[in-house]
């Protein structure tokens, strides 16, 4: 199908292996990686997850956004994301 692929990883320890090797996976299978979502469900102080998104957008070349939460705007999704989206839409 060679769809793009979103990868969604939980912001917390663990998770920069998690997205890394992931986004690496994508690549190995000759796919096009969109971006990484950092998914949190809840505000922390926890040392990992307040740093994994400086640290992706260092040793990723993809897009990064980091939901704070489910009630995360659509319009702050970057432009391809948002036309990929709209592209998946019943019309």
């Amino acid at each position: 199908m060679k769809l793009p692929v979103l990868v969604v990883a939980q912001n917390r320890l663990g998770c920069l292996n998690h997205a890394a090797l992931t986004v690496r996976s994508v690549a190995a299978y000759d796919l096009r990686c969109v971006g990484v979502v950092l998914n949190s469900t809840e505000m922390t102080s926890n040392i990992a997850a307040l740093t994994n998104a400086d640290i992706l957008k260092q040793i990723l070349n993809v897009p990064l956004l980091l939901l704070a939460g489910l009630g995360e705007s659509l319009t702050k999704l970057p432009m391809d994301w948002r036309l990929m989206l709209d592209s998946t839409r019943e019309r």
